[in-house]
């Protein structure tokens, strides 16, 4: 709408008096027409979409990870303005002007006379592949400054970014890409000052239609009225700039005040500053008149004359898919307590569930280094029977006493690509001897054992260390830790088949992996239910449960609910306490673990 602070109308001959124009400024009394020849600069127009505005849907072909301000959305999209200005508006002497008006006008054309972009041959009517830019802000607010801080890297300058529609793995958590989303305000003007991104606050926001007639073919009046394209901030008391200061200015998209796309080809936003408030019943300067559609004057522009441009395009799309996949392994011997020298090269591949396969014993006879997340092992040496515990006193042909409670163990992992994660269950039947007599399951609720009663029970032996993000060392990823295994033991009334490896490997164990997704062995991200998680410690002081009814409906131990889980693993810690008439016998069960993913 605005040229270079109308240079045009300054005369046909503009080229022979250019030289005589430069030499007249300096003694100009209207400062504001040399600010023409040094206009914003730097300036820059970045999209959330640069996608046609009738494409907002994603690869499938609905909205579910094509939310407003995100790049499937062109519908609905936000904008970030970013310039430096040229004019020294700060108030350090008589006469110099504040920003009281910012204008954003989008145009078919860079120069001239200007039409709002958009390829709907009918004013108001969107079809399946065409659509008129929109400005639609009914609500429009100004981000709380409060909130300034929670939306804004003031290092950096950048919208930060909170879980949301940018984890996939939880596409029903709506609170958005951005942090904007989680407070009031849909725009935000910010400056930056000595380094640090401030905000700049005092603004209102409104819309309105603003085309030139002669600039429509037809009739010669404008065809696309009820297509807002023109944006005005005010600020009555007015904000003074420093030269060449860093300025930003970002439009949210939300699902009720966003900026539509036009539907094919390119658009140019022209942009001025103004030393007076926007007054739409009041027509002066920057008001416009809406009759004619053009500028009172140009007297009051600051800096200005000056667009950025942006083209639409359509999204490319690309189809692949992941087949669902899951490890999980119950064992006696996990494979992180072994180190790398561990084993007998002459035993060749040996049995798989072995030993012979956490250290990777070749055909050969090499080994090689075990890896962060082998599956946990059925035996410590090959020939052992597998995943076989001896629950009692290894003294005394692993028998239960009436004074004491004894302890065993094993282990579970878990690696599964299920994006809602997944539940651990278990499924058994207490103690019991060949001609039916059983020892008492201890019960449903988790109880510190006490040694003369019947109880057989069971729990989670890992740490209650609440999860901590941190970073891996080498790689730079995100890696968190929580739960970790508990390896230590209750001493000479705990017997695990792997006895006399109470250390853990260092090789697989220290953060100098490589692998992204290392940690070491640890229950997180699932968590363990109420009654099995406070399994670790002494047997004076951890708690256990065992739920009868868990032979015909398994009870969960622990489960997520919203994300992949990753080589997560579990130590398993069962407890045996008899009573002085509990009938003499030879007692076995048998615990079985069921992992179900949610996809």
């Amino acid at each position: 709408m605005y040229t270079l602070k109308s240079i045009a109308k300054r005369g046909a001959s503009l080229a022979a008096a250019f030289v005589m124009v430069v030499s007249s400024l300096a003694a100009s009394a209207a400062p504001a027409f040399a600010d023409s020849l040094n206009p914003l600069t730097h300036r820059s127009l970045t999209l959330s979409s640069s996608s046609p505005g009738w494409s907002n849907t994603d690869g499938s072909g609905n909205s579910t990870y094509a939310p407003p301000n995100s790049g499937a959305n062109g519908g609905k999209t936000g904008n970030t303005f970013q310039f430096n200005v040229s004019t020294d508006t700060t108030p350090s002497g008589v006469g110099d002007p504040k920003v009281k008006t910012m204008t954003f006008q989008y145009c078919t054309t860079s120069a001239g006379l200007c039409r709002s972009p958009g390829d709907d041959t009918t004013a108001g009517v969107d079809t399946a592949t065409t659509t008129d830019l929109k400005v639609t802000y009914p609500s429009a607010t100004e981000l709380a400054s409060g909130d300034f801080s929670t939306v804004v890297d003031t290092a950096g300058g950048n919208v930060k970014a909170v879980p949301g529609y940018s984890n996939p793995n939880n596409p029903s958590d709506t609170t958005g890409e951005y942090a904007a989303k989680n407070v009031t305000g849909n725009f935000v003007v910010y400056r930056k000052v000595g380094g640090t991104w401030t905000q700049s606050t005092g603004w209102t926001m409104s819309v309105e239609n603003v085309e030139d007639a002669t600039a429509n073919p037809g009739n010669g009046t404008p065809i696309k009225t009820l297509q807002k394209n023109y944006i005005i901030l005010t600020n009555s008391a007015g904000e003074g700039f420093a030269p060449s200061e860093d300025i930003k200015v970002i439009f949210f998209g939300t699902a009720n005040n966003y900026i539509q796309n036009p539907g094919s080809g390119a658009f140019f936003v022209k942009i001025n500053t103004y030393s007076v408030p926007y007054n739409k019943t009041s027509p002066v300067s920057p008001e416009v008149d809406l009759t004619g559609l053009a500028p009172v004057d140009d007297s009051n522009v600051i800096d200005g004359g000056v667009t950025v441009a942006n083209v639409m395009n359509q999204s490319i799309q690309i189809t692949t898919k992941v087949l669902e996949t899951m490890q999980f392994s119950v064992g006696t011997v996990d494979p992180n307590t072994l180190s790398s020298t561990d084993g007998d090269p002459t035993v060749g591949t040996g049995n798989p569930s072995s030993l012979d396969q956490a250290v990777g014993i070749t055909a050969n006879g090499n080994t090689t280094e075990h890896t962060p997340c082998d599956p946990i092992l059925t035996a410590k040496v090959a020939g052992e029977p597998q995943n076989v515990l001896q629950l009692g006193n290894q003294s005394a042909e692993s028998s239960l006493e009436v004074a004491k409670t004894y302890a065993t163990h094993s282990y579970w992992r878990l690696s599964s690509n299920s994006s809602a994660g997944a539940t651990v269950y278990y499924s058994g039947h207490t103690l019991s001897n060949t001609v039916g007599d059983q020892i008492k399951a201890i019960g449903a609720t988790a109880k510190i054992p006490a040694p003369g009663s019947e109880q057989f029970g069971l729990a989670i032996a890992n740490d209650t260390a609440a999860p901590v993000l941190g970073t891996n060392p080498v790689t730079g990823d995100p890696q968190t830790t929580g739960y970790e295994v508990d390896y230590s033991t209750a001493g000479v009334t705990e017997h695990g088949a792997d006895d006399g490896l109470t250390g853990v490997d260092s090789s697989t164990t220290s953060a100098n992996s490589t692998n992204a997704s290392y940690h070491a062995p640890q229950l997180y991200p699932l968590a363990a239910g109420t009654e099995y998680k406070n399994g670790g410690g002494t047997l004076a002081s951890a708690k256990f449960a065992f739920d009868s009814t868990s032979d015909t409906v398994p009870v969960a131990l622990a489960t997520e609910s919203s994300q992949v889980v990753d080589c997560v693993s579990a130590k398993m810690r069962y407890i045996g306490n008899i009573a002085a008439t509990t009938p003499a016998g030879i007692y076995t069960t048998k615990i079985n673990y069921i992992a179900a993913p949610q996809y």
